[in-house]
């Protein structure tokens, strides 16, 4: 499942040491997830204090399951 920072971002930081990819970049008013480095993991999710960090509806999780390996 891909993953997006919805505008009730505050900027305040607490997902950035989470991300094992570094893949959350800062913008002017929010942070953004970029697509082509986030795998994923989800990390940020459960550490944003505004919850802000969200599903992006109708993706797919491109990780294999146990099942594929």
């Amino acid at each position: 499942m891909a993953y997006r920072i919805t505008k009730a971002c505050t900027l305040c930081g607490a997902c950035l040491p989470e991300c094992p990819t570094g893949s959350i970049i800062s913008g002017k008013k929010q942070f953004h997830i970029d697509a082509d480095t986030c795998a994923n993991h989800a990390a940020c999710v459960n550490v944003c204090p505004e919850n802000a960090i969200v599903p992006i509806p109708g993706t797919i999780d491109a990780g294999k399951s146990d099942d594929e390996e």
